[in-house]
Protein backbone atom coordinates (compact mmCIF):
# COMPACT_ATOMS: atom_id res chain seq x y z
CA UNK A 1 0.00 0.00 0.00
CA UNK A 2 -0.06 2.40 -1.91
CA UNK A 3 -0.99 -0.21 -4.84
CA UNK A 4 -1.57 0.50 -8.57
CA UNK A 5 -5.09 2.44 -8.36
CA UNK A 6 -3.32 4.60 -5.70
CA UNK A 7 -0.39 5.67 -7.23
CA UNK A 8 -2.54 5.93 -10.55
CA UNK A 9 -4.64 8.12 -8.77
CA UNK A 10 -1.30 10.41 -7.65
CA UNK A 11 -0.51 10.54 -11.32
CA UNK A 12 -3.60 12.03 -12.54
CA UNK A 13 -3.79 14.46 -9.53
CA UNK A 14 -0.17 15.57 -10.55
CA UNK A 15 -0.45 15.69 -14.18
CA UNK A 16 -2.39 19.30 -14.75
CA UNK A 17 1.18 20.39 -13.43
CA UNK A 18 2.61 19.60 -16.75
CA UNK A 19 4.58 22.96 -18.09
CA UNK A 20 5.27 23.87 -14.58
CA UNK A 21 9.02 24.92 -13.91
CA UNK A 22 10.17 24.24 -10.92
CA UNK A 23 11.39 27.28 -9.35
CA UNK A 24 13.47 25.68 -6.30
CA UNK A 25 13.06 21.91 -4.19
CA UNK A 26 13.34 21.50 -0.51
CA UNK A 27 14.24 18.42 2.02
CA UNK A 28 12.83 19.73 5.09
CA UNK A 29 15.43 18.68 8.02
CA UNK A 30 13.31 16.21 10.08
CA UNK A 31 13.85 14.63 12.96
CA UNK A 32 12.10 11.09 12.52
CA UNK A 33 12.83 7.91 10.46
CA UNK A 34 15.15 9.59 6.90
CA UNK A 35 14.25 7.98 3.51
CA UNK A 36 16.29 7.21 0.49
CA UNK A 37 17.39 9.97 -1.76
CA UNK A 38 19.40 9.72 -4.76
CA UNK A 39 21.49 11.89 -5.22
CA UNK A 40 21.57 13.32 -1.84
CA UNK A 41 19.20 16.02 -0.44
CA UNK A 42 21.50 19.31 -1.37
CA UNK A 43 22.58 18.37 -5.06
CA UNK A 44 19.35 16.51 -5.84
CA UNK A 45 16.94 20.44 -4.47
CA UNK A 46 20.11 21.65 -6.77
CA UNK A 47 19.76 19.57 -9.82
CA UNK A 48 15.97 19.91 -9.74
CA UNK A 49 15.56 23.85 -9.76
CA UNK A 50 14.67 25.23 -12.77
CA UNK A 51 13.46 22.08 -14.21
CA UNK A 52 10.29 21.86 -16.48
CA UNK A 53 7.73 18.74 -15.89
CA UNK A 54 7.33 17.27 -19.27
CA UNK A 55 4.98 14.44 -18.79
CA UNK A 56 3.74 12.31 -15.63
CA UNK A 57 3.87 8.26 -16.10
CA UNK A 58 3.46 5.74 -13.55
CA UNK A 59 4.92 2.28 -14.05
CA UNK A 60 3.29 -0.17 -11.25
CA UNK A 61 3.36 1.27 -7.97
CA UNK A 62 6.06 3.95 -9.00
CA UNK A 63 4.70 7.99 -9.76
CA UNK A 64 7.62 9.39 -12.61
CA UNK A 65 7.89 13.01 -13.12
CA UNK A 66 9.54 13.43 -16.64
CA UNK A 67 11.46 16.55 -17.08
CA UNK A 68 13.47 18.35 -19.68
CA UNK A 69 16.96 17.88 -20.33
CA UNK A 70 16.03 13.63 -20.20
CA UNK A 71 15.79 12.97 -16.61
CA UNK A 72 13.23 11.11 -14.39
CA UNK A 73 12.08 12.45 -10.68
CA UNK A 74 11.35 8.74 -9.36
CA UNK A 75 9.04 8.05 -6.41
CA UNK A 76 8.06 4.95 -4.78
CA UNK A 77 5.71 5.58 -2.24
CA UNK A 78 6.42 2.19 -0.39
CA UNK A 79 3.93 1.48 2.94
CA UNK A 80 3.01 4.77 3.60
CA UNK A 81 4.17 7.32 0.70
CA UNK A 82 1.97 9.98 -0.92
CA UNK A 83 2.24 12.81 -2.92
CA UNK A 84 -0.15 15.81 -2.10
CA UNK A 85 -0.63 18.74 -4.68
CA UNK A 86 -1.08 22.13 -2.39
CA UNK A 87 -1.62 20.72 0.68
CA UNK A 88 -3.68 22.59 2.94
CA UNK A 89 -1.92 24.17 6.13
CA UNK A 90 1.29 22.05 7.42
CA UNK A 91 1.52 18.73 7.36
CA UNK A 92 4.24 16.76 8.86
CA UNK A 93 6.47 14.29 7.95
CA UNK A 94 7.50 15.84 3.97
CA UNK A 95 10.49 14.55 2.79
CA UNK A 96 10.62 16.72 -0.20
CA UNK A 97 8.69 20.19 -0.98
CA UNK A 98 8.66 21.48 -4.87
CA UNK A 99 7.99 24.89 -5.14
CA UNK A 100 6.59 25.25 -8.85
CA UNK A 101 4.94 27.98 -11.08
CA UNK A 102 3.46 28.06 -14.11
CA UNK A 103 2.52 30.04 -16.95
CA UNK A 104 -1.63 30.46 -17.52
CA UNK A 105 -3.80 32.64 -20.25
CA UNK A 106 -2.60 36.43 -20.82
CA UNK A 107 0.40 35.72 -19.20
CA UNK A 108 -0.17 35.26 -15.26
CA UNK A 109 2.15 33.26 -13.61
CA UNK A 110 0.42 30.34 -10.98
CA UNK A 111 2.42 29.35 -7.48
CA UNK A 112 1.71 25.44 -6.99
CA UNK A 113 3.69 23.16 -4.36
CA UNK A 114 4.23 19.82 -4.49
CA UNK A 115 5.08 17.64 -2.09
CA UNK A 116 6.05 13.57 -1.16
CA UNK A 117 5.13 12.98 2.62
CA UNK A 118 5.86 9.42 4.39
CA UNK A 119 5.01 9.01 7.43
CA UNK A 120 7.18 5.76 7.85
CA UNK A 121 10.14 6.72 5.77
CA UNK A 122 10.11 3.99 3.51
CA UNK A 123 9.34 5.70 0.73
CA UNK A 124 12.52 6.40 -1.92
CA UNK A 125 12.80 9.54 -4.04
CA UNK A 126 15.69 9.31 -7.37
CA UNK A 127 16.69 11.54 -9.62
CA UNK A 128 17.79 9.17 -12.76
CA UNK A 129 18.61 9.57 -16.30
CA UNK A 130 15.90 8.42 -18.60
CA UNK A 131 18.13 5.88 -20.06
CA UNK A 132 18.46 4.19 -16.83
CA UNK A 133 14.32 4.40 -16.29
CA UNK A 134 14.09 2.41 -18.95
CA UNK A 135 17.03 -0.01 -17.97
CA UNK A 136 15.52 -0.59 -14.62
CA UNK A 137 12.22 -0.63 -15.33
CA UNK A 138 12.22 -2.40 -18.91
CA UNK A 139 10.02 -5.18 -19.54
CA UNK A 140 13.26 -7.63 -18.46
CA UNK A 141 12.77 -6.18 -14.96
CA UNK A 142 9.33 -5.55 -14.49
CA UNK A 143 6.13 -7.51 -16.23
CA UNK A 144 3.43 -5.74 -17.89
CA UNK A 145 0.92 -3.25 -16.27
CA UNK A 146 -1.63 -5.22 -14.11
CA UNK A 147 -4.80 -2.85 -16.06
CA UNK A 148 -2.88 -4.28 -19.48
CA UNK A 149 -1.71 -7.99 -18.77
CA UNK A 150 -4.07 -10.17 -21.15
CA UNK A 151 -5.13 -13.67 -19.19
CA UNK A 152 -3.32 -15.95 -21.54
CA UNK A 153 -0.03 -13.60 -20.67
CA UNK A 154 -0.50 -14.05 -17.16
CA UNK A 155 -1.42 -18.00 -17.80
CA UNK A 156 2.09 -18.34 -19.42
CA UNK A 157 3.87 -16.32 -17.12
CA UNK A 158 2.66 -18.39 -14.04
CA UNK A 159 1.27 -21.88 -14.92
CA UNK A 160 4.64 -23.66 -14.26
CA UNK A 161 4.89 -22.19 -10.89
CA UNK A 162 4.08 -24.19 -8.04
CA UNK A 163 3.76 -21.31 -5.70
CA UNK A 164 0.32 -20.04 -4.26
CA UNK A 165 -1.38 -17.87 -6.66
CA UNK A 166 -1.96 -14.94 -4.44
CA UNK A 167 1.96 -14.60 -3.64
CA UNK A 168 2.34 -15.06 -7.65
CA UNK A 169 -0.05 -11.96 -7.96
CA UNK A 170 2.28 -9.78 -5.97
CA UNK A 171 5.37 -10.46 -8.07
CA UNK A 172 6.05 -7.09 -9.53
CA UNK A 173 8.06 -9.67 -12.07
CA UNK A 174 5.44 -10.83 -13.03
CA UNK A 175 3.08 -8.36 -13.43
CA UNK A 176 2.93 -4.35 -12.10
CA UNK A 177 1.38 -3.20 -9.41
CA UNK A 178 -0.62 -5.47 -7.35
CA UNK A 179 -0.29 -5.74 -3.77
CA UNK A 180 -1.98 -7.32 -0.85
CA UNK A 181 -5.07 -5.52 -1.11
CA UNK A 182 -6.24 -6.08 -5.09
CA UNK A 183 -4.97 -9.49 -5.21
CA UNK A 184 -7.39 -10.54 -2.10
CA UNK A 185 -10.82 -8.61 -3.88
CA UNK A 186 -9.27 -9.83 -7.51
CA UNK A 187 -8.81 -13.40 -6.10
CA UNK A 188 -12.42 -13.24 -4.35
CA UNK A 189 -14.38 -11.92 -7.18
CA UNK A 190 -13.01 -14.86 -9.50
CA UNK A 191 -14.18 -17.73 -7.13
CA UNK A 192 -10.37 -19.23 -6.74
CA UNK A 193 -8.58 -19.69 -3.59
CA UNK A 194 -6.25 -17.58 -2.36
CA UNK A 195 -3.77 -21.09 -1.84
CA UNK A 196 -4.79 -22.46 -4.77
CA UNK A 197 -0.96 -23.32 -6.93
CA UNK A 198 -0.80 -21.68 -9.95
CA UNK A 199 0.26 -24.99 -11.99
CA UNK A 200 -3.48 -26.27 -10.70
CA UNK A 201 -5.74 -23.55 -12.27
CA UNK A 202 -7.39 -23.79 -15.45
CA UNK A 203 -8.01 -21.88 -18.43
CA UNK A 204 -11.02 -20.74 -17.22
CA UNK A 205 -9.60 -19.67 -13.81
CA UNK A 206 -6.87 -17.68 -15.66
CA UNK A 207 -9.38 -15.69 -17.66
CA UNK A 208 -11.57 -15.11 -14.61
CA UNK A 209 -8.50 -14.15 -12.64
CA UNK A 210 -7.23 -11.75 -15.28
CA UNK A 211 -10.76 -10.34 -15.69
CA UNK A 212 -11.66 -9.90 -12.09
CA UNK A 213 -8.36 -8.09 -11.38
CA UNK A 214 -9.54 -5.53 -14.21
CA UNK A 215 -12.50 -5.01 -12.87
CA UNK A 216 -11.37 -4.17 -9.47
CA UNK A 217 -8.30 -2.14 -10.51
CA UNK A 218 -10.93 -0.07 -12.76
CA UNK A 219 -13.15 0.31 -10.16
CA UNK A 220 -10.68 1.53 -7.25
CA UNK A 221 -9.02 3.73 -9.91
CA UNK A 222 -12.75 4.95 -10.18
CA UNK A 223 -13.05 5.98 -6.33
CA UNK A 224 -9.72 7.24 -6.09
CA UNK A 225 -7.88 3.83 -4.02
CA UNK A 226 -8.32 2.40 -0.43
CA UNK A 227 -7.74 4.51 2.38
CA UNK A 228 -7.41 2.23 5.34
CA UNK A 229 -7.83 2.66 8.87
CA UNK A 230 -4.68 4.43 9.47
CA UNK A 231 -5.37 7.16 7.12
CA UNK A 232 -1.96 6.97 5.59
CA UNK A 233 -2.94 7.43 2.14
CA UNK A 234 -4.83 10.15 0.48
CA UNK A 235 -5.19 11.68 -2.61
CA UNK A 236 -3.30 14.54 -4.33
CA UNK A 237 -6.40 16.42 -2.84
CA UNK A 238 -5.62 15.72 0.38
CA UNK A 239 -8.79 13.22 0.76
CA UNK A 240 -9.30 9.88 1.41
CA UNK A 241 -10.28 7.35 -1.43
CA UNK A 242 -13.22 5.35 -0.64
CA UNK A 243 -13.16 2.22 -2.40
CA UNK A 244 -12.17 0.61 0.97
CA UNK A 245 -16.54 0.78 1.34
CA UNK A 246 -16.42 -1.40 -1.87
CA UNK A 247 -14.15 -4.59 -0.43
CA UNK A 248 -14.94 -7.82 -0.31
CA UNK A 249 -12.70 -9.14 1.77
CA UNK A 250 -10.23 -6.93 2.56
CA UNK A 251 -10.15 -6.45 6.36
CA UNK A 252 -13.52 -8.29 6.96
CA UNK A 253 -12.42 -11.33 8.57
CA UNK A 254 -15.36 -13.15 10.63
CA UNK A 255 -18.02 -11.20 8.59
CA UNK A 256 -20.24 -12.60 5.84
CA UNK A 257 -19.53 -12.60 2.58
CA UNK A 258 -20.85 -9.95 0.25
CA UNK A 259 -20.45 -12.35 -2.51
CA UNK A 260 -22.37 -15.26 -1.70
CA UNK A 261 -24.17 -14.62 1.65
CA UNK A 262 -23.34 -17.93 3.20
CA UNK A 263 -19.43 -17.99 3.96
CA UNK A 264 -17.65 -16.41 6.67
CA UNK A 265 -14.86 -14.22 5.75
CA UNK A 266 -11.24 -15.94 7.14
CA UNK A 267 -7.34 -14.72 7.34
CA UNK A 268 -5.03 -16.52 6.57
CA UNK A 269 -0.82 -15.78 6.18
CA UNK A 270 0.50 -16.31 3.22
CA UNK A 271 4.46 -14.92 2.20
CA UNK A 272 3.86 -13.34 5.73
CA UNK A 273 0.84 -11.14 4.64
CA UNK A 274 -2.66 -11.20 5.83
CA UNK A 275 -5.00 -12.94 3.36
CA UNK A 276 -8.58 -12.71 2.91
CA UNK A 277 -11.01 -14.92 1.57
CA UNK A 278 -14.28 -16.94 1.44
CA UNK A 279 -14.17 -20.41 2.03
CA UNK A 280 -17.81 -20.91 0.42
CA UNK A 281 -16.67 -18.66 -2.80
CA UNK A 282 -13.13 -20.05 -2.77
CA UNK A 283 -13.19 -23.89 -2.27
CA UNK A 284 -9.99 -25.75 -2.43
CA UNK A 285 -10.07 -29.19 -4.38
CA UNK A 286 -10.14 -32.14 -1.40
CA UNK A 287 -6.88 -33.23 -2.39
CA UNK A 288 -5.09 -29.78 -2.31
CA UNK A 289 -6.50 -29.36 1.19
CA UNK A 290 -5.52 -32.60 2.52
CA UNK A 291 -2.13 -31.43 0.74
CA UNK A 292 -1.93 -28.41 2.22
CA UNK A 293 -3.08 -29.25 5.46
CA UNK A 294 -0.25 -31.89 5.75
CA UNK A 295 2.28 -28.92 4.82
Amino acid sequence: MPELPEVETMRRGVAPLRGARIHSAEVPILNVQPIEYVPPPDELCRRLAGRRIEDVDRVGKRLLIRLNGGEVLLIEPRMTGRVIVDPPGDLSHIRLKLHLCREEDRGAVRQHLLVFRDTRGLGIVRLISEEDCRRELGPERIGPDALAITWFQLRDRLRKRHCAIKVALMDQSVLAGVGNIYASEALHRAKVHPQLPCCHLSSSQWRAVTESLHRVLREAIALQGSTLGDGAYTTPENMPGSYQNEHRVYHREGQKCRQCGKGIIRRIVLAQRSTFFCPVCQRLPVRLRRRLARA
